[in-house]
């Protein structure tokens, strides 16, 4: 049982750290506040873990509004960024302010719930430890009934999107999420019935407890592997492109240095405070390519052909990588 709950986080942390390390290259934040919430929610979520800090929090099982809270934040954001990468955001701009207004108004809703509820002790089965408290059936139903509506709603929207121009990656990833997002919305009607059965005081089937968990750990992990695929994906490119900026640095080296030593190119490096130095910034080729452009359009002939050759390689390249910039940032990956 807690390998249904310890592999869905660890998978939720590894895109975490690949979103963290797509910073250092550039890359906006996108769903890495989703995920991170969901992915604390997973964690606190795991009975060993929920036992112990709900135990520093006076055993009064807050630790499982705050699960909700991190839970429903996080889903209710990827869902908005699914939505607008796959342009299903702007069709729906209302359907996806009404989630977010009826998730903030249900969190308030679930805070004085709990606090009026007696729940001492900390339960890792909450809802059948407290099912007689008459307030915890609406406590539970409200929160899940919620994160239902988000799921499919999201699940169905991203199965209708226009798949024009995506990568194949990427339609990959949400093809996964929205398997994910229809596991959640099983997970939800199974917990429903969970519900419903503590109240009508029934015993419910020790295989409904199974299937729960095993929607839940699905769910994540389509989750994980949904944003880690294009993620990844854009790992490797970044590293790669690394690499290349690397060899057009060291392309156009010499040929920055040769012109520092004329009148011209010593007046342009003072000027616009342009180092020789070995750096792989992204800044630092940009300022080469325009100072190198700056004498080509003045003094063409200091220039041999060969490189002009490679000037305009790897112009091009800077104009790719700038639109592959640009969809991206739009698309909010």
């Amino acid at each position: 049982m807690i390998t249904l709950q310890m592999l869905p986080a660890a998978a939720l942390w590894a895109v975490v750290l690949i979103r963290l390390i797509g910073l250092r290259l550039g890359w906006n934040l996108g769903v890495l506040p989703g995920l991170a919430a969901v992915a604390v929610g997973a964690t606190l979520n795991i009975d060993q873990v929920y036992v112990f800090v709900d135990g520093l929090l006076g055993n009064r099982n807050l630790l499982n509004l705050i699960v909700h809270l991190f839970m429903g934040a996080g889903v209710t954001e990827l869902s908005r960024l699914l939505l607008k990468a796959t342009g299903r955001a702007g069709h729906h701009g209302r359907h996806v302010k009404a989630l977010v207004g009826m998730g903030i108004v249900l969190a308030v809703l679930q805070a004085v719930l709990l606090l009026v509820s007696d729940t001492e002790g900390s339960a890792t089965n909450f809802t059948d430890t407290f099912a007689a408290i008459p307030t915890i059936a609406p406590y539970q139903a409200s929160f899940f009934a919620w994160m239902g509506v988000v799921l499919c709603y999201t699940g169905v929207e991203c199965l209708r999107r226009d798949r024009t121009g995506e990568s194949r990656e990427f339609g990959i990833g949400l093809n996964i999420v929205s398997v994910g997002c229809l596991a959640g919305v099983a997970a939800v009607l199974v917990k429903m019935l969970l519900i419903g059965l503590e109240v009508a005081g029934l015993e419910a089937a020790f295989s409904l407890y199974i299937g729960y968990r095993i929607f839940i750990a699905l769910t994540l992990l389509c989750f994980s592997a949904g944003f880690i695929i294009p993620s990844f994906r854009r790992f490797r490119a970044a590293l790669a492109e690394r690499r290349r900026r690397a060899g057009d640095l060291n392309a156009l080296r010499p040929i920055v240095r040769r012109l520092a030593l004329s009148p011209e190119g010593a007046q342009a490096l003072d000027a616009a405070n342009i180092s020789v130095t070995a750096r792989t910034s992204k800044i630092q080729l940009y300022r080469w390519f325009i100072l190198i452009g700056d004498v080509r359009v003045m003094h063409p002939e200091r220039l041999s052909e060969q490189e002009t050759r490679i000037i305009d390689e790897i112009g091009r390249r800077i104009e790719d990588n700038r639109t592959t910039d640009r969809r991206t940032a739009a698309a909010g990956r």
